[in-house]
């Protein structure tokens, strides 16, 4: 079940809503309503795993009994390394089986079980309990229903965000829904509803039908449209997830941590990780990087820790060496930036930092969505113009129909913070009551648009859900 699927649009989230506000002044009732939900929300699109999300919740929970009972730090820190190893040891076996096999025995082995949804989200969200509450950073749930609602929560239990337990375990037991939050909790689903069916599932249509045809009929210019495409297609897909978890989280009185802040916006690598799911890399600055030792042990091990950050990023998105080769690439700039060309980039004019950041993101999304190896190398060939050959079978033209120009510009525009034409044009209030019923019009035939193209389109499920 995804959240432009009619499904969950017209029949579970209006139930799971009725149910919510009819119990309301009773958070246990509601914790109740929001963890079977989302046991059903889950058994609806993964049935075999159910016990492998229940069996998460109930180790982790028992973990973080432990380590707020534990009377020394000796066992506190045992209990959490059998924690994070057990947490790892469900990751590594149910996504990195058959990679790992195949990359040290040399051979392929393949188990039959397939990748669980959302296990990447669920499992770090585990890790975080247990670690939060180890470094007292955050107290042991008394109840295992907080502890289930915390990972089970359906809002963000397929594609993030990743939201820490710190951040979250007073809302579990203390929050409220008032008027404005249920109204900015609608308008931020719909802009991210928008941004998945209007523009993310238009260019995604046009990069899938140009990177599926024979590397000879593709010329420099179709992989240009196509990455161009898939840029926009990756940010606005996972970014209208976010905007609708974050959304749906509002509805039910939770507050979600922001994750895009206008990447393409970056000027720098450093600047673009500081704004691409932000989430994923504060949890690998936080929980990885500093551990490590962050910048307190010299450059060198400065450098070395932050290829570890991102060679563990690109795994974390998929069993694949292109997703490794993507993390690395990204890695090597942070590094080159670091040693020095980061400082240079600073006294350039601004375009020409906006310009190098695209670039490099553009590069590297080709090896994100080509898990062939050799066909990604064509790709980039062709790019860097480096293999002009094609038989012109297709030309830019025949892809750049009136629909995909317009999602094109809009798409570009809005990745950027434009004064008076960024997402955040229509503030939520206003004193004037024409122009708020204005921007409810706006809203709602913004919806009803999604609707209309949704209806017409093929299935085609948010990217992230697969990792």
């Amino acid at each position: 079940m995804v959240f432009s699927s009619p499904i969950f649009l017209f029949y579970f989230l209006p139930v799971v809503l009725l149910l919510y506000y009819f119990v309301r002044g009773n958070i246990g009732l509601q914790n109740i309503v929001l963890f079977f939900s989302s046991l059903l929300f889950y058994f609806w699109g993964e049935k075999q795993y159910v016990v492998l999300v229940l069996f998460s919740i109930a180790v982790n929970y028992g973990f973080g009994y432990l380590i707020s009972l534990s009377p020394n730090e000796t066992r506190k820190a045992w209990i959490l390394g059998i924690g994070i190893v057990t947490n790892l040891s469900l990751l590594l076996y149910y996504k990195y089986f058959d990679f790992l096999v195949a990359a040290f025995l040399q051979t392929h082995i393949k188990h039959s079980v397939h990748l669980p949804l959302g296990v990447s989200f669920f499992t770090f969200h585990g890790l975080t309990y247990i670690i939060d509450i180890y470094r007292k950073e955050a107290v042991a749930a008394k109840s295992p229903m907080n502890v289930g609602l915390y990972i089970l929560f359906f809002p963000q239990l397929i594609a993030g965000p990743i939201v820490r337990y710190k951040d979250i375990d007073q809302q579990l037991n203390h929050r409220e829904v008032n008027n404005a939050k249920r109204y900015e909790g609608i308008r931020r689903f719909i802009i991210g509803f928008a941004k998945k069916i209007c523009i993310a599932n238009t260019l995604g249509s046009v990069a899938d039908a140009i990177y599926q045809l024979p590397n000879q009929d593709i010329s420099p210019a179709l992989a240009w449209l196509a990455s161009l495409c898939y840029t926009l297609q990756i940010y606005f897909d996972f970014s209208g997830y976010s905007d609708m978890a974050i959304g749906l989280a509002k509805l039910f009185g939770f507050e979600f941590v922001e994750n895009f802040n206008f990447p393409y916006a970056a000027r720098s690598l450093q600047e673009f990780w500081r704004k691409w799911h932000i989430s994923l890399s504060t949890f690998f600055r936080d929980y990885v990087y500093i551990p490590l030792g962050g910048n307190r042990k010299g450059p060198f091990r400065v450098y070395l820790n932050l290829m570890i950050v991102f060679f563990l990023t690109g795994l974390w998105h998929g069993a694949s060496w292109n997703y490794i080769l993507w993390g690395m690439l990204h890695g090597s700039f942070l590094l080159i930036e670091r040693l020095g060309w980061g400082k240079l980039l600073e006294r350039f004019p601004k375009w020409l930092g906006h310009a190098y950041t695209l670039f490099i993101v553009m590069i590297a999304w080709v090896l994100f969505r080509i898990e062939d190896l050799s066909k990604a190398t064509d790709i980039l060939k062709k790019l860097f113009f480096i293999d002009r050959t094609s038989r012109e079978v297709f030309t830019p033209a025949y892809y750049l129909r009136t629909d995909v120009i317009f999602m094109l510009v809009i798409g570009i525009i809005l990745s950027f913070p434009v004064k008076k034409l960024a997402i955040n044009l229509l503030p939520v209030s206003t004193a004037n009551p024409y122009k708020k019923l204005g921007m409810d019009g706006f809203y709602i035939l913004l919806f009803l648009l999604s609707l209309s193209i949704m209806s017409a389109a093929t299935y085609n499920p948010f990217i992230y859900f697969r990792f």
